[in-house]
């Protein structure tokens, strides 16, 4: 991990120390100079309004033994329930996860939102498994959201990791 930040850092600094007109690209000068260009929006989300994401694609391991792994698929509901300064609070309506040749249907859960919807981060319940999520908005490509969804699962003894790439629609 501390490899991969420096390597990141060592391939970032050439594009932070070149000049402002040397790239259409904003760096970090312009950046400084107009702070708006830094600053992201803030989400409009109200009081009963629903998100759902749905995986496009994925995959799942085993914790412990990453050799085990395969294909996973989900898709997961959420309803607004407050609105705050700080970001959004929501309860987790419905779907599922399939992972390792068994579907999980989500029977509840919350999660949190923050105000400018970049990261969703939550837990919920199936009938015999609980679940961690976290949720990255990637951004618009083309007519649709996506974002990367993270799912630590565990049912009993088994516990299972999943990243699912999926579409946002609010």
């Amino acid at each position: 991990m501390g490899a991969f930040a420096a390597m990141a850092l060592l391939f970032a600094y050439p594009a932070l120390a070149s000049t402002p007109g040397a790239s259409g690209n904003p760096n970090f000068q312009q950046l400084m100079q107009h702070p708006q260009l830094a600053s992201p929006q803030r989400i409009q989300l109200s009081t009963g309004q629903t998100i759902t994401l749905t995986s496009v694609a994925g995959g799942f391991w085993v914790v412990g033994d990453r050799g085990s792994n395969g294909t996973a698929t989900g898709s997961m509901t959420l309803q607004v329930s407050g609105s705050l300064t700080g970001g959004y609070i929501l309860n987790v309506t419905g779907g599922s996860f399939s992972i390792n040749g068994t579907t999980y249907t989500i029977s509840s859960g919350s999660a949190e939102l923050g105000p400018y919807g970049e990261y969703m981060v939550g837990h919920g319940q199936t009938g015999s498994a609980q679940f961690l999520f976290l949720d990255r908005d990637l951004g618009r490509f083309g007519s649709a959201n996506y974002g990367i969804l993270r799912v630590d699962l565990k049912d009993g003894s088994s516990e299972f990791a999943a990243r699912l790439l999926v579409s946002i629609t609010v």
